[in-house]
């Protein structure tokens, strides 16, 4: 069991600032979203919510489980370092009528701005993992609930696939890539220690099987450079030299795969503790 209060984190990580992900909003917010609702609606299943509840979602991306929450009867505090994931999150609330509901907040997941012992669960669906201080983000989520409420974290059940391929190409092409390394919270024990470490109860790991896969290694790349944040990262950066290196890479990469399908993900874990 790892320990969370001696492990460091990753302060240097681009995932944890807004630019990859004010990059993504848009096509995220209109494609990935099916996939995500899979393992939102999980996670409050988990959770146990009482009627009327009053939930707190962390790193809350374009509001994926905010809005399953606030259709179910809660009300809702979202967080979010990126305006324009929160412009789509206002953006559906006010489609669907569920506007009141929700308080839309950009600003840092490691300092909430929200009230102690006051919600009774507190959700951070595949945004902890990327937080420069994982052990911070978990002690305001336990801060702000009530005693007996629910915290309920998801991270990627590690699988290599395609991407992995891809970010293997992309390295020999553009040597010394910032992009890549071990995952965090990829293993069962180290989330049940982060959990541990932050002070929660009842620990307990959950596996949501679910695949993801696209039809053909076109679909896999045209969905790579438009809602991937490392790639569309990179790809931003690079600029001119993106332009010149992508189809290199692509065929590359393309060999290897062959035409598809692919499958993309296998599923995710849920950590759950109580506050």
């Amino acid at each position: 069991m790892s320990d969370a209060s001696t492990k460091p984190n990753d302060s240097t990580n681009p995932l944890a600032t807004p630019e990859p992900w004010d990059l993504v909003a848009p096509d995220y917010a209109a494609e990935a979203l099916p996939y995500f609702e899979v393992f939102s609606r999980a996670a409050l299943r988990a959770a146990a919510l009482p009627a009327g509840a009053r939930v707190v979602d962390v790193a809350a991306g374009p509001g994926t489980l905010s809005l399953l929450a606030a259709a179910a009867g809660a009300r809702v505090s979202a967080i979010d370092i990126s305006e324009r994931m929160l412009a789509a999150l206002r953006d559906r609330a006010a489609a669907a009528g569920l506007a009141a509901a929700l308080d839309v907040r950009q600003g840092d997941a490691q300092a909430l701005p929200f009230e102690s012992g006051a919600y009774d669960g507190a959700f951070s669906m595949f945004g902890l993992m990327f937080f420069p201080d994982r052990l911070a983000g978990l002690r305001e989520m336990r801060r702000v609930l009530r005693p007996g409420g629910r915290a309920v974290v998801s991270s990627w059940v590690p699988f290599d696939g395609p991407f992995g391929e891809l970010l293997k190409t992309a390295r020999e092409f553009i040597p010394g890539l910032p992009l890549g390394g071990k995952p965090a919270l990829a293993d069962p024990d180290e989330i049940r220690g982060e959990l541990a470490a932050a002070g929660f109860g009842a620990v307990a790991v959950e596996t949501v099987d679910h695949q993801l896969s696209v039809p053909s290694f076109d679909a896999f790349w045209d969905s790579m450079e438009r809602t991937n944040a490392p790639l569309v990262l990179l790809k931003h950066r690079l600029g001119a030299r993106w332009t010149e290196l992508a189809p290199k890479i692509r065929a590359r990469v393309r060999a290897t795969l062959g035409e598809g399908p692919l499958v993309l993900g296998r599923g995710a874990y849920l950590g759950i503790g109580m506050a």
